[in-house]
């Protein structure tokens, strides 16, 4: 009955979200829920969000479901013993388990609500928190509080409500904002969640917990059938209700599992099976603090960006990627079943670390000059934050004309190039040079940019350096210009095109709104 159970939440979740994609395809695009790509992206072009209700919409409905049948279960106890008798035992096994369910589901709606509004509308940053909060907070208060955490060789530590309580919320939000963090390229967070589960899954037979059993096969399904849509190329991405979403259900059903056995304690699995997302948020972290720049900055320095910037295709990134995930779920399922007294104890730790360090040698994070460039960089990140920020504060539509052709001199002298020439999609252009206007010749070698600006329009910055930059300035100069003018607000009702040269020739002004100064030999971006 079991096999039959989860065979179909399997393919009934499969093939649920494989019908849903289309729909939230069309969905997505009627409402203009579409990423347009930009500094940090991969891709190019207009793809649609939203690809996390696929996912999302046949397990929360599962979750509904079995809840309302726990309870009447679990209600009508002594009915369900007169009518089955033989599998009175698992049908009552599933009552207990109600309150999974309920609180499951309810985080689950709250946590999807919140990435929906974030996809359709924008959110920022601190709010999108705030609503993770308040989900973390609903799972930690309805009883599934961390109590002690279990640490091999160490024992068990007791931790206490305040502490344990905490290191719940931290779990959960940061599982949320880990899967976020590796939704980059085509696949990944998606086919890395599926690994995941799978893990979890298989933890869940060893310790004969159902609820994960179940929960865990549906959401399998799910992420499978939107694989068939999302692996390289993607037709549709996760985006924030997606991300946030997958990030919460491993979360919760980690704790779910972890309060069924073991007297609350968490155990060392889950993270084992979960832990290349944690990973890629620590060493994220660890590198932005590094460099100098604000941990919380976005960039496009992932493990998965460094892959693709030493020639890998998205699929071989994502299925080297895959390897790595599968070594560590491996070594977290090889812990729950190898004994702590036996002389293989080990094994499962030694392929867990052996999996962290190939891929962090492979992303460059262990090479020594890796350091020593770290170290270099990380006073000059710091001017070149303050610099973006100082920018940007004076182009979201209070700087004057003049105001901002200093500005962007000053910009184009600290970051060492010899020309900026910024133009948005309506026509607007600034420009500042070192004294002469780009030519031919120059235009040839110059580099681009493309950002969006607040209002979703495209910004095209042009720029050439003094001097051949290093791989790592070019890096920070493309960060910095990227942090001033990505989300900014820029004032398009100028009625002049602005140049500023070195030399003191001034501004060359056009005859209104959205002329823009011909350039011998440039082409517009």
């Amino acid at each position: 009955m079991l096999m039959k159970i989860v065979a179909g939440l399997f393919f009934g979740c499969l093939l649920a979200t494989v019908a849903l994609i289309p729909l939230v395809m069309r969905f997505a695009r009627r409402i203009d829920a579409v990423d347009r790509g930009g500094y940090r992206k991969v891709f190019q072009g207009a793809m649609p969000l939203l690809g996390g209700l696929g996912v999302a919409l046949p397990l929360l409905l599962l979750g509904a479901g079995a809840s309302v049948v726990c309870h009447l279960i679990f209600w009508n106890w002594d009915w369900v013993l007169r009518q089955f008798p033989g599998y009175f035992d698992f049908l009552y096994s599933q009552g207990v388990n109600r309150n999974d369910y309920v609180v499951f589901t309810l985080g689950g709606i709250a946590i999807l609500a919140l990435g929906l509004v974030d996809d359709t509308r924008g959110m920022r940053a601190r709010w999108k928190l705030l609503g993770q909060l308040a989900v973390a907070a609903l799972v930690c208060f309805s009883g599934y509080s961390v109590t002690r955490v279990t640490i091999p060789v160490v024992g068990t530590l007791e931790l206490g409500i305040v502490l344990g309580g905490m290191l719940t919320i931290g779990w959960i939000i940061g599982m949320i904002n880990a899967f976020n963090l590796i939704d980059g390229v085509d696949g990944l967070a998606s086919g890395i969640a599926l690994v995941g589960v799978a893990a979890l899954v298989v933890l869940g037979i060893i310790q004969g917990n159902v609820f994960i059993i179940f929960v865990g096969t549906a959401l399998a399904g799910s992420l499978l059938g939107f694989l068939f849509y999302n692996f390289p190329p993607a037709r549709i991405f996760l985006g924030d209700t997606g991300s946030m979403f997958i990030g919460y259900s491993l979360a919760a059903m980690s704790l779910m599992g972890a309060q069924k056995f073991g007297a609350a304690v968490i155990l060392l699995t889950p993270i084992l099976a979960l832990s290349f997302p944690i990973f890629e948020t620590l060493i994220s972290i660890l590198r932005r603090y590094l460099r100098g720049v604000p941990i919380f900055a976005g960039d496009n320095h992932h493990t998965h960006h460094r892959l693709l910037g030493k020639g890998y295709s998205q699929p071989r990134v994502v299925l080297t990627l895959y390897g790595v995930a599968a070594c560590l779920a491996t070594a977290a399922v090889l812990s729950a079943l190898i004994p702590l007294n036996s002389i293989w104890s080990g094994v499962p730790y030694a392929l867990y670390a052996g999996a962290l360090v190939y891929i962090a040698w492979l992303a460059g994070y262990l090479r020594p000059t890796a350091f020593r460039t770290i170290f270099e960089r990380r006073q000059k990140n710091r001017l070149f934050h303050a610099l973006a920020n100082y920018a940007k504060q004076c182009l979201d539509n209070h700087g004057r004309c003049v105001e901002r052709r200093l500005l962007l001199e000053l910009c184009r002298h600290e970051l060492g190039l010899r020309y900026i020439d910024v133009q948005l999609e309506d026509g607007v252009r600034l420009m500042a040079s070192d004294g002469e206007l780009p030519q031919a010749d120059q235009a040839a070698s110059s580099e681009k940019l493309r950002v969006k600006s607040s209002d979703d329009k495209d910004i095209f910055i042009r720029y050439a350096f003094t001097e051949e930059p290093s791989d790592n300035y070019r890096q920070d100069v493309v960060a910095c210009l990227a942090g001033i003018f990505d989300q900014t607000v820029i004032d398009h009702q100028a009625s002049r095109v602005e140049i500023s040269l070195a030399d003191g020739e001034g501004a060359v002004e056009g005859k209104e709104s959205g002329d823009i100064l011909p350039v011998s030999g440039a082409k517009s971006p």
